[in-house]
Parts: C-alpha cells; structure tokens; sequence
C-alpha cells in the first residue's frame, strides 16, 4: 500500500498539482466533491490506491466506486479543515492546527471509509495511528506555505505513508480473522 501510495503521491506532485485550462471541464465533478477542479487529480489518484488495495484485500468490487468517493470527500474535508483553520489569520499557530487538523482528518475520514469493507481498519488504536501519522505528514502543508519546502512534498510523504497505516489495518485484521 505505501508503494501505491507513493506513485500516488508523485502523480499528485507532478499532474494533480497543474491547474490547467483544460480542468474546467471537470467544474461540475468538482462542484460535488466541494474542491476546484484542479484540486480533484490529487483525491482521485489517492481514492484509486485506497479502493484498489482493499478490493485486492478484500476481493469485493462495490468497494471500489465507494472508496473512491469516500476518499474523495475526505480530501475535500482535509482541504476544508485547513482553510477553514487558518482563515484570514495566517499565523504560525493557527497554520500549525491547520495542517495537523487537515492531514488528521483526511487521513481519518480515509480509513473509515475502508473500514466499510475491512474490519481491521475498525480498531480505535488503529485509527488513531493513522490520524496521527496523517497529522504529523500534514506538517508538510506548514512547511510548504512558508516556502521551507516545495509543497508538492506534503503529496508525496502524506499519501504513502497513510496508504501504509491502512495497509498495515488491513494485514493485521486478516491475522485477526
């Protein structure tokens, strides 16, 4: 999963992150979804990784077109989480609970939409691992909007390693079975 989520992370870096014209087709998707139809590239590619890797776990193709949509909507409440925190303040600290909040919450809502089709995925402790690392990768958004880093790195860092604490909910709740 964390390999998934890494050609993940570098499709979002590289194409999902190009705002170009040819995206306005896509407004009435990304009316949705709640995003900008530049933005939706990077849920998408992330959605593909997370269906594909609980269909393959899970063998139950309903759980693709959900997941899909599922992570969509949890990019979409990242986005809204990090905006909605740091509005016209634009300080350290609020940028800080922005990005924590954000890499929390999409990675959170991410897992509970698999948790759907896998019970592993269910455990509270689990869970919170995975808020957790998806809060501490959402640092990276932090460093990118003051320029430390490129921001495109937060893609690459954030979606393998979430993939991965979902991949590693998946392993253990087969080992539970």
């Amino acid at each position: 999963m964390a390999g998934l989520g890494f050609i993940s992370g570098a499709a979002s870096a590289g194409w999902g992150t190009f705002a170009g014209s040819n995206l306005e087709r896509l407004q009435p998707v990304a009316i949705v979804f709640g995003l900008a139809p530049e933005l939706l590239p990077i849920g998408f590619y992330f959605g593909v990784v997370i269906a594909l890797g609980v269909w393959m776990w899970g063998g139950r193709w309903w759980s693709v077109p959900v997941l899909l949509v599922t992570t969509m909507y949890a990019w979409s409440a990242a986005i809204q989480v990090a905006i909605r925190t740091q509005t016209h303040m634009g300080d350290a600290a609020h940028l800080i609970a922005a990005s924590l909040g954000a890499g929390a919450v999409g990675a959170g809502l991410t897992q509970l939409g698999g948790a759907l089709f896998a019970p592993g995925l269910r455990r509270p402790l689990r869970l919170a691992a995975t808020c957790g690392v998806g809060a501490i990768a959402g640092l990276l958004f932090y460093l990118g909007e003051r320029k430390v880093i490129d921001e495109r790195l937060l893609y690459l860092v954030w979606q393998p390693a979430v993939a991965f604490c979902i991949g590693w909910g998946l392993a253990a709740g087969r080992r539970d079975a």
